[in-house]
């Protein structure tokens, strides 16, 4: 699967950056990328979860913690390739 970029050059599913936007490199999502597709393809998006949130009187839906943490579990069993680290 190819990186899909934003106008920034961030890739939309693995997050990383690239130097051009028209460069094509493999992806690599992490596992909460990947169930974060899974359940917006059945309809389950962080839009609806966040409305849902506000409608209950909660601030933040959790979502993005969430699938972060997914993310770092699934890199550590070897589950897609975690960004570059931060220079700076």
């Amino acid at each position: 699967m190819n990186c899909v970029f934003n106008q920034n050059a961030v890739c939309l599913r693995c997050g990383q950056s690239a130097s051009a936007p028209n460069i094509k490199r493999n992806c690599h999502p992490g596992l909460g990328d990947m169930v974060a597709a899974g359940l917006a393809a059945v309809g389950i998006t962080k839009d609806r979860a966040q409305a849902v949130a506000n409608a209950v009187g909660v601030k933040d839906c959790g979502c993005a913690g969430r699938q972060a943490a997914l993310n770092q579990a699934g890199y550590r069993l070897g589950i897609g390739t975690p960004p570059p680290a931060e220079s700076g």
